[in-house]
């Protein structure tokens, strides 16, 4: 099995599938990163960083706080509950 740290398996990790919105955050090489995700609940993320890798080239998952989850490439959205109510009005 393919892993990503130690004791856990990537997909618990795993945004997917997600929608791109909202505005370019930055750029990574040629990648546009854009700024916000959405799954396929509704719920909105938000761009907060790019995913950090162990000695071995494992994305180190321990480091992601509570409601970041990786969206591929090694990005990392965290979970955004203002933008939740803004989709239930629209």
């Amino acid at each position: 099995m393919k892993t990503v740290s130690a004791r856990f398996p990537f997909e618990y990790f795993m945004l997917d599938p997600v929608v791109f919105e909202g505005a370019v955050a930055c750029r990574i090489g040629r990648k546009v990163v854009r700024e916000r995700v959405r799954d396929s609940d509704g719920k909105s993320y938000r761009f907060v960083g790019l995913a950090l890798r162990d000695a071995q080239g494992r994305l180190d998952v321990e480091v992601l706080r509570s409601g970041e989850w990786i969206v591929a490439p090694d990005l990392v959205y965290a979970y955004d509950p203002s933008q939740a109510e803004k989709a239930v009005r629209s």
